[in-house]
């Protein structure tokens, strides 16, 4: 999942991204999904995957 990916599948505008980066942020926190590549620093090429991949 990207945050792209994220909007398209909630019907997110493109303009409202910080919608979806804060659900992201608040399904990491409560750790249902981690970053696909933890050693990739770039929050703008980002995926993540369910915790349990």
């Amino acid at each position: 999942m990207t945050n792209e990916s994220l909007r398209t599948r909630f019907a997110i505008d493109d303009k409202n991204y910080s919608m979806a980066s804060r659900i992201i942020t608040d399904t990491i926190n409560e750790q249902l999904i981690k970053p696909y590549d933890p050693e990739n620093k770039s929050k703008k090429h980002a995926k993540y995957v369910p915790f349990w991949a």
